[in-house]
């Protein structure tokens, strides 16, 4: 994860033809996103981002306590949400925060917040992490399932390592790269591979804590760009399941070669 700090602000890009056609101009209008990550800065008042909840014990960081704190302390969350209402301005965003005061967190932890979700009305969910621990597989991957199995959409970042990252490479999961393209809207699909999409992860400028702007790089900043996209197709098809979802993501895929990122930190 690489930033830069900026005083402007940088308008939202305009759709392109094949959401306004082909989408009826979607903005992912009732559709609940639940942004596994950092939580979100409440003093940004966004009518959007609903009560969501919080899964970090302040004793021990690594240890699950669930409770109604949601407040992002560290701003990576909340860079995921922002990037997430540019693309899909008309979702609604349930923001659930495993990481404390640092980008660490347990897969317990995660793995509760993934549950939580699935009995939140929850549609899509966003995980802007990766671990290569062999330990995580089983843990993470049955969670994963139970969202999956509940109808529950889940975006990944690949992790910065070039190495399989969990849960990433699931087939449960749409797993996500950074690369260098000019629009939140354009990616590579290529269906099968370990991480599936490659979307804009270079230089995006993000809300992060206190109304600040930075401009951010990685692959924690790629996902949330398809984490949109994919309301975009849920405002379309309601009862679309995950493989008529990675159907959609390879018809609108750019045919074009593409820079990636693999060596950027996800969070």
């Amino acid at each position: 994860m690489k930033g830069i700090y900026l005083r402007s602000t940088v308008a939202r890009m305009k759709p392109p033809p094949w959401v306004v056609d082909d989408l009826n101009s979607a903005t992912g209008r009732g559709v609940r996103i639940g942004v596994i990550d950092s939580g979100w800065d409440r003093t940004q008042l966004d009518s959007r981002v609903i009560g969501g909840a919080g899964f970090v014990d302040s004793e021990d960081e690594l240890r699950p306590l669930e409770s109604a704190i949601d407040d992002d302390r560290i701003g990576h969350g909340t860079a995921c949400t922002d990037l997430i209402l540019k693309v899909a301005p008309g979702v609604e965003i349930c923001p659930l925060r495993v990481f404390g005061r640092r980008l660490e967190s347990s897969v317990s932890t995660i793995a509760e917040a993934v549950r939580w979700a699935v009995h939140r009305g929850v549609r899509v969910v966003n995980m802007s992490l990766g671990t290569m621990l062999p330990e995580a597989l089983d843990p993470l991957y049955l969670a994963c399932e139970f969202a999956h199995r509940h109808g529950i959409v889940l975006v990944a970042a690949k992790h910065n390592a070039k190495g399989r990252s969990f849960p990433a490479v699931f087939d449960n999961v749409i797993g996500v790269h950074a690369g260098d393209f000019e629009s939140p809207f354009d990616y590579i699909y290529r269906g099968g591979e370990d991480a599936e999409c490659t979307a804009k992860g270079v230089k995006q400028e993000v809300l992060w804590l206190n109304g600040c702007r930075v401009r951010m790089s990685g692959s924690s900043f790629a996902a949330p760009n398809i984490c949109g996209i994919v309301a975009l197709f849920l405002e379309r098809y309601p009862d679309a399941n995950l493989n008529e979802i990675r159907n959609l993501l390879g018809r609108y895929s750019l045919r074009k070669k593409t820079k990636g990122l693999p060596d950027q930190i996800v969070g």
